[in-house]
């Protein structure tokens, strides 16, 4: 039967041109060493009235996960060099993974 090879094949095209194959960067390379420390990150999102649950680094910006004063979840990212909160409008544009 030939039509599984061709299910298999179209499968993986659709795959491969697919959103979660394209990096969204929310902030731009900054080196490490010069990111702001994570307890300042988590300082201004509790400044924002946010709980703070997580800080990870993530495409490019510390990402915070918590909650907010009416306990609904929350995830925003702060910029690793200012400590500003990066709103979706400002987050670059996407790219393919694996390309520069």
């Amino acid at each position: 039967m030939r039509v599984l090879p061709a299910f298999i094949i179209a499968f993986a095209a659709t795959a491969a041109a697919s959103p979660a194959a394209y990096a969204a960067d929310k902030c731009e390379y900054v080196p490490r060493e010069r990111w702001i420390p994570i307890d300042q990150a988590i300082r201004k999102a509790e400044e924002l009235g946010y709980e703070v649950r997580e800080v990870e680094p993530d495409d490019g910006c510390w990402e915070v996960e918590g909650f907010d004063k009416n306990g609904a979840k929350i995830k925003l990212y702060i910029h690793p060099v200012t400590g500003e909160v990066v709103r979706p409008e400002e987050w670059l544009p996407r790219r393919p993974r694996g390309r520069n």
